[in-house]
Order: C-alpha cells, then sequence, then structure tokens
C-alpha cells in the first residue's frame, strides 16, 4: 500500500536528484569555459571573434566564429580543433573527447552573437544543457553490472 508519506519521500528524493543532476550540468559549463579560456581565448579572443591578446602578433588572420559556423559544419569544426589548420595547433592529444566536443560546443554558441540565427538554432542552447548532464548516472548506467559468479 502506497501511503502519501512514501509518495512524498519518493517526490523529495526526485527533486534532490534532479537538482543534484542540473547543479553537476553547471559544474561542466564551468569546465567548458575553463578550457576555452586556457586554450583558445588568447588568439580567438573571449568573444570568439579573432582578437585575442597574441591574434595581432600572429602571421595569419584569427577567423571569427560567426563566419566559421556559416562556413562549415560541427565535422568539419570539430576536425579542425582536434587536428588543427594553419597555424592553429591540434588539440586531440592534449584535450579528451568531451574536452573537443566541449570546444565545438563554445564555437556554435559564440557565434551566435551578432548574427541572425536559423530557427533551430535557438534551440540549440536547450540541447546542449540537456546534453551536458550525466544521464548515465540519473539513471544508473555509470558501468556494467557486476554479475555474481555462481560456482564459488
Amino acid at each position: 500500500m502506497v501511503t502519501i508519506r512514501n509518495r512524498r519521500s519518493g517526490l523529495y528524493l526526485g527533486l534532490v536528484l534532479l537538482g543534484l543532476t542540473l547543479l553537476s550540468g553547471c559544474i561542466r559549463e564551468e569546465e567548458m569555459q575553463l578550457v576555452y579560456a586556457q586554450r583558445c581565448a588568447s588568439c580567438h579572443g573571449p568573444t570568439g571573434r579573432g582578437d585575442g591578446p597574441i591574434a595581432k602578433a600572429l602571421s595569419a588572420e584569427i577567423p571569427d566564429f560567426r563566419d566559421t559556423v556559416a562556413n562549415l559544419d560541427i565535422f568539419d569544426i570539430r576536425r579542425i580543433i582536434k587536428k588543427g589548420k594553419g597555424i592553429m595547433p591540434a588539440f586531440e592529444p592534449a584535450l579528451e573527447k568531451y574536452e573537443i566536443q566541449d570546444m565545438v560546443r563554445m564555437v556554435r554558441f559564440l557565434s551566435m552573437e551578432g548574427r541572425e540565427l536559423d530557427w533551430w538554432e535557438k534551440f540549440e542552447p536547450l540541447v546542449w544543457a540537456h546534453c551536458s548532464v550525466p544521464w548515465q548516472y540519473v539513471y544508473d548506467t555509470g558501468g556494467p553490472v557486476a554479475v555474481k559468479d555462481k560456482s564459488s
């Protein structure tokens, strides 16, 4: 028999799990901004316009992310981040796969300011927020289930 007390307990537990999940997504967002600040902002600038503090001293022009997103798809952007292009170094050996994907998200995010968005791009931050939540922990699929050996 389910009582009101049990329902409340389940509701409170659900709210706590939701809060922790959202908090972990926020922590991921901070990590993403930190990686961008450490690895990218000196050339690309804080807004992705190619106006970082050392951009003027470089031999090549640093692209504006608005132009990058207009001319390349996410697969091309990911490949450039991983393998490098021109004077930009390859970040595949230095960054984890999820960090490379986070940098693709930063390019897309920073490119949104000051340009007209396609209808679907207005919903992109919602998709990012959903995808940055560690759902494997929410649904308890963080790893393989241990199977007990019945022979011992």
